[in-house]
């Protein structure tokens, strides 16, 4: 099987190779900035920017400096522009449609959660393969069999798809998405997954995000961390 960690490390922008730690970058700098934004600041300098995620003003400057020319010396960054910017390189300055395998519990929080549209994501197509929850409108979306993807999803064509489902039959389950021409799937499967050509697959597993903090709790630094000084948290 392929490593899911060796699957993918770069993606492509005008034809040069950009590291895919810079994409998740791109996406914690719209998010401080849309924070920004709604405080009412206006403009931004690099130095302050790179302060609120933790990163140094050269790293900020260089991933930026990857996808074109941005900011005034003297002014700093435009919020509003840079937003609009990242917006449009990340592909959410309109709204992605998403599909979901999967609506038991973890399932149908995701559906009820609101902050997806807020990002410029949109879980318009359900699957699942319990014949109780097939044909049943959930959320207000209506459950397709995970068997009919192909058909479903040409009428409804995604990208991205959410798995949230048991780990039996997960590699059936990817092999159907990936011949409906879904290329980015966001799995909270803990299985290992032989990945189809062309498609990228990150995988999020809640328990070793809690093993993480079980560790940091029990061996906390004598002093605060940087970005938690102050009651400021790095966002």
């Amino acid at each position: 099987m392929k490593s899911i960690q060796k699957q993918l490390d770069r993606a492509q922008f005008g034809g040069k190779p950009v590291a895919l730690q810079t994409i998740e970058r791109l996406s914690t700098y719209r998010r401080v900035l849309e924070d920004l934004h709604a405080k009412g600041i206006q403009y931004v300098y690099s130095h302050q920017l790179a302060e609120y995620v933790d990163v140094t003003p050269a790293q900020l400057r260089r991933d930026l400096s990857a996808f074109g020319s941005f900011g005034n010396i003297s002014r700093g960054y435009n919020v509003q522009r840079l937003i609009t910017t990242l917006s449009e390189l990340l592909g959410t300055s309109n709204i992605q449609p998403v599909a979901l395998v999967g609506v038991g519990n973890l399932g149908r929080t995701l559906l009820s959660y609101r902050g997806f549209e807020e990002r410029g994501f949109s879980l318009r197509v359900v699957f699942d393969n319990d014949p109780a929850k097939i044909g049943r409108v959930i959320a207000g979306r209506r459950c397709f069999d995970i068997r009919e993807a192909e058909t479903v999803l040409r009428d409804q064509p995604v990208e991205i798809a959410i798995l949230a489902c048991r780990p039996q039959g997960i590699q059936g389950v990817v092999d159907r998405l990936a011949a409906a021409g879904v290329k980015s799937i966001l799995s909270f499967v803990p299985a290992i997954i032989d990945v189809p050509p062309g498609i990228h697959i990150e995988m999020e597993d809640i328990s070793a995000k809690l093993e993480k903090l079980s560790f940091l709790a029990k061996n906390r630094p004598a002093k605060p961390a940087y970005g938690y000084e102050k009651g400021r948290t790095t966002m």
